[in-house]
């Protein structure tokens, strides 16, 4: 039963360092005042065993937390390379899911995806939602993205290839929508321009950007009409200029590549 109870102290040190390492020197301690029955100096091996396994637990733990401390900083999303079909196949970040109300989007501080609302208006995305990474528009946030097909798990990178671009406006200023198609779907491989994509969906996609805002305070939008896949390769392109830039001009001592993020050679 000590032997048990000895090698249970230990397996949750591993667990639960400092909760473990008090209750070993408790279980110890009770050995010891134990006068009703007889104690082995095995048994006595076996509990302080534990208790040396809980120290060491805890001393494991506080070099982990200072190798943490002095890690370096994280990746970005926003540096994810583009790959080497830019700009006619790139990456894509999933904020949304089609079907949700959840607004989420990326918060590059913490490293994760922050809900930023719930839409206030009785509609929901259509389409998957999310952006591309390395590009950066006139409202200070990445090239928005639709991506047509199955429902997406908010957090993944998915290859697609645009077809066609929605200009927009809203109250922070250039807004416009990539629509693009999932490259490893044979379903739209047939989709190779906006002249692909049924014009019914389209209307759908202007009606829910012209009305997704409508309930919320100081906030507005305003949609224009569609662009070709020549067009939004061009503002594809435009928008990663615009990032390499931005990039530069906050970190000179850095530039970022097309495909990956580089140091400059010396």
């Amino acid at each position: 039963a000590l032997r048990r109870a000895a090698l249970s102290s230990a397996s949750c040190a591993a667990k639960s360092t400092n909760r473990v390492a008090l209750r070993a020197c408790a279980s110890y301690s009770s050995i010891n005042n134990t006068s009703s029955t007889p104690v082995s100096g095995t048994s006595y091996g076996w509990a302080a065993g534990a208790a040396g396994l809980a120290a060491a637990a805890v001393a494991a733990s506080t070099t982990a937390y200072s190798t943490l401390a002095e890690a370096p900083p994280r990746f970005s999303i926003y540096d994810l390379p583009l790959g080497d079909k830019f700009p006619k196949e790139i990456p894509c970040f999933i904020e949304v899911a089609r079907g949700s109300r959840n607004k989420y989007e990326w918060d590059d501080k913490i490293g994760f995806l922050r809900l930023d609302r719930v839409l206030h208006s009785a509609v929901f995305y259509p389409h998957n939602y999310g952006f591309y990474p390395q590009t950066l528009c006139g409202d200070g946030d990445p090239l928005d993205v639709l991506v047509l097909g199955e429902e997406l798990v908010p957090g993944a990178i998915v290859d697609v290839r645009a077809v066609g671009y929605m200009v927009m406006e809203d109250e922070k200023g250039l807004d416009e929508k990539v629509l693009a198609v999932p490259t490893n779907d044979p379903r739209f491989d047939e989709y190779k321009t906006l002249r692909d994509v049924p014009e019914h969906l389209l209307r759908e996609i202007a009606h829910f950007f012209e009305t997704y805002k409508a309930l919320e305070k100081k906030k507005w939008a305003k949609v224009g009409g569609w662009k070709g896949t020549e067009d939004t390769i061009n503002l594809i392109e435009t928008t990663h200029q615009a990032y390499k830039e931005a990039k530069a001009k906050a970190n000179p001592t850095h530039r970022v590549g097309t495909h990956k993020t580089e140091k400059p050679k010396k």
